[in-house]
């Protein structure tokens, strides 16, 4: 329950500049004391002082309070943040007091700390104070509060720093690890410094943060405060940094901003948070705030539940924003065999990078921190794709000009183990906006695109990847762009009837790529209306059962409006039709679908218009086959409209990312959603006997999971909403020996076209393994 701010007694300051506190327990008697520090800002120099409150209570309240004491030869006229840590930094069981201010001159400001070591329990510091240092690389030459707390990453001491830039735009907060910080001041190693996601408030009056292990899980996370000064009454908010690790980085994903509720402060000069722990294990924060109303100023303590984001986990999931971004706006994705994600953009939807010949790719090591550049050949903007056996991604076409848009006929190979693209032989036609997709024999069959001289490609063309060469088909039809494309178990691909634009008078068919013949599949309600729509076989891919979701209409006097519509052809019938299915809870264009692993199926992003982002559902949700129903998740953050991506990851998560509603316009945050199933308990593991097999050949697992299924993933493959390849196919169990399992692999190449997969376990709980990758027919196999 939320407690009520309570009065620091003898509080002294008409003007203060930001406080500080940190919790432990100074006297060994398994009572709790909290030490507040404050800066006091009279006309001339600030000082700082703090003082000990002994016997914290949980709701706010402190048993006895000794008096202020001055910290020596404190730095700065004009401060603009403080902070106080605890931590033995000399490893004799006494705690040592870290101070540290944010100094404001004429010109950069500068941050500095010192140690008090060995600091007694009222309050004294009996070891002696160390020179102030400076923390190297500031950041901000105007700062609106500052915080210290202590951690231990990797077995060492580490100071966590964190700072509120006050640029002229949008505040930013920032933090950083003095890693390995010793009693002396010294540091192993600093850091970069961080920005925090999605920083709350124009204008701050204090910010704190502080560490806890929330999920139990052993690592520490970080949680943020900051108040925000907006016209009238502040608002202090918080937000939890998941998994802090020795990268500098929260690398499981910040959540969304909580609200203190009653904050009832107009005017604040300050703020602080430590964490206070409880009897049933779950942490609580204490703020400090100070009050400046008219006169003498006012400092409070408050004990607070922490508001999370897994209360309803195990039901809506989660979504989290990371504290790095794609570095360009990410129109393909791929999720290669070796667990790296690709994004490519060429130029971007940017005119002058193609003509600076400015073409951009990025490899993601996921789920590490940092991304690499290879060098981008050409304009691998608004190509297809799709990936060979060998695991390599084929990418064709791309923009030649733009406005109007001209096509190239440039195909490259993009190796995962050198993280390099390379040039193929030219195919006969340009193509923009084109689709791929893989076939039974390995090869991919290249459609549609805006030519070279700016006209739709009509003639199918076919890769060969063992001898590298293009040869074309004949011609089916006006093949949309981005037309959605879906390999069937007979061998032939399905055109769902969703595309980019419109479908050129081209209804959902089956096509036979040898012959050129079309059968028309009836039954797709509005025909028009699925523009930038999504397609998806739903698993398992036996069932042949493919679903169309969402889409709009192409209006050319402005944005066509999206519908919640959905439709399923059951391509496996006598004669397939498609038959209404369950309305999605939100109508979408723009919409990524992809399949998860415990056999659902996620909807993400997308918005209720054309390049509205004020249009978009609050919502991601869930399809499951099986109930034939769908279930919102927690709410997503980021809007993500045209040239965004989804993909899922071997663990489970699906990343998102990209959106590019006007040109020049690109949004490179990445937000991953920890699907319901991540909540529900450990995980099943297992080991497998190779990680290469050929068609209708055994493979043996040992698990001591009591499994329901296990699956074969194909690796997500996507831009435009659309990814032609992914599927997952159910594999036939056997129990052997105790904790031993034979699973059969798929005889038909057409149900599992050769190349590299994501092999997962579901328990009977419905909880999905991490994925295995394997190699399903490789000719020569590739290292692992």
């Amino acid at each position: 329950m939320a407690g009520q701010f309570v009065p620091i007694p003898d509080w002294f300051a008409q003007d203060n500049e930001d406080c500080g506190i940190a919790v432990a327990d100074l006297t060994g008697d398994g009572t709790l004391d909290v030490v507040v520090l404050k800066v006091d800002n009279p006309a001339g120099q600030n000082t700082g002082n703090y003082r000990i409150g002994h016997g914290l209570a949980a709701d706010g309240t402190v048993g006895e309070w000794g008096p202020w004491l001055e910290v020596p030869d404190w730095w700065g006229w004009e401060n603009q943040g403080a902070g106080i840590a605890l931590g033995d930094l000399n490893g004799n069981g006494r705690p040592d007091l870290v101070v540290f201010l944010v100094d404001n001159p004429a010109g950069q400001n500068q941050g500095y700390y010192r140690i008090g070591r060995d600091l007694a329990p009222d309050g004294t510091v009996t070891g002696g104070w160390t020179a102030w240092q400076q923390v190297p690389d500031w950041f901000g030459w105007e700062n609106q509060g500052a915080d210290i707390c202590m951690t231990r990453l990797d077995g060492q001491p580490v100071l966590v720093v964190m700072t509120v830039d006050n640029p002229d735009a949008q505040n930013s907060g920032q933090f950083r690890l003095a890693k390995g910080l010793a009693a002396d001041c010294s540091v192993a190693e600093w850091t970069p410094w961080v920005a925090i996601p999605d920083w709350w408030g124009w204008e701050n009056q204090g910010a704190g943060l502080t560490v806890a292990d929330l999920d139990g899980d052993g690592r520490p996370e970080l949680i943020v405060f900051a108040i925000d000064n907006p016209q009238g009454e502040n608002g202090g908010v918080y937000t939890v940094g998941w998994g802090l690790d020795g990268s500098g980085h929260c690398v499981d994903g910040w959540s969304r901003w909580s609200r203190v509720p009653d904050w009832g402060f107009w005017e604040n000069q300050g703020a602080a948070v430590a964490v206070l722990p409880h009897a049933d294990g779950a942490p609580r924060m204490v703020l400090c705030a100070i009050d400046n109303p008219e006169g003498v100023n006012a400092g409070y303590l408050r004990v607070l539940d922490v508001e999370t984001d897994l209360t309803n986990a195990a039901t809506e999931g989660t979504w989290r924003i990371l504290d790095f971004g794609t570095e360009i706006n990410p129109v393909h994705a791929a999720l290669l065999y070796t667990g790296d994600v690709l994004f490519f953009a060429g130029s971007g939807n940017d005119p002058d990078r193609l003509n600076a010949h400015d073409f951009r790719t990025r490899v993601w090591h996921y789920p590490n921190p940092g991304l690499d550049a290879p060098a981008t050949p050409i304009d691998l903007f608004c190509t297809g794709q799709a990936f060979l056996p060998d695991g390599r991604l084929l990418a064709v076409g791309g923009t030649k000009q733009y406005d109007p848009f001209y096509g190239l006929r440039d195909a490259l190979l993009f190796d995962p183990r050198t993280l390099t693209w390379n040039a193929q032989p030219d195919m006969s036609y340009g193509r923009w906006y084109p689709t791929l997709a893989a076939l039974k024999t390995g090869e991919v069959v290249a459609v549609s695109g805006l030519g070279d001289e700016g006209f739709l490609s009509e003639t199918p063309e076919l890769f060969d990847p063992e001898t590298l060469t293009w040869s074309t088909l004949p011609v089916p039809g006006p093949i949309p762009m981005y037309a959605h494309l879906v390999l069937l178990a007979d061998g032939r691909v399905f055109y769902t009837g969703g595309q980019y634009g419109t479908d050129n008078g081209m209804r959902p068919s089956i096509w036979d790529t040898a012959t050129g013949a079309v059968t028309e599949v009836p039954g797709l309600f509005d025909p028009e209306s699925r523009n930038q729509s999504t397609s998806v076989l739903l698993p398992p891919a036996q069932s042949q059962q493919v679903m169309l979701l969402g889409g709009g209409f192409v209006d050319p006097h402005g944005p066509g409006r999206a519908t919640a519509d959905t439709r399923i052809a059951d391509l496996a019938a006598a004669a397939p039709a498609y038959r209404a299915g369950p309305p999605m809870m939100h109508a979408r264009m723009h919409v990524c679908a992809v399949i998860l692993p415990d056999r659902t199926v996620l909807a993400a992003g997308g918005s209720a218009m054309e390049e509205m982002a004020d249009m978009v559902p609050p919502h991601a949700e869930i399809y499951d086959p099986v109930a034939g129903t769908w279930s919102a998740t927690a709410p997503q953050r980021v809007a993500r409209l045209y040239h965004s991506v989804a993909l899922v990851t071997p663990d489970g998560k699906v990343v998102t990312a990209g959106s590019n509603p006007m040109r020049k316009t690109e949004e490179l945050r990445i937000e991953v959603f920890w699907p319901p199933y991540l909540f529900k308990g450990s995980r099943p593991e297992f080991e497998m006997s190779t990680v290469a097999l050929e068609y209708g050949a055994e493979l043996t697992l040992t698990t001591t999971a009591a499994v329901r299924e296990v699956s074969l993933m194909h690796p997500t493959s996507c831009t435009h909403s659309c990814d032609n390849n992914q599927r997952l196919i159910d594999l036939p169990i056997t129990p052997a020996a105790p904790g031993t399992l034979t699973v059969a692999m798929p005889s038909n190449p057409a149900l599992a076209p050769p190349g590299w997969y994501l092999l997962v376990v579901v328990d009977a709980n419905g909880i999905p393994s991490t994925g295995r990758w394997l190699r399903l027919n490789p000719a020569t196999p590739s290292p692992v």
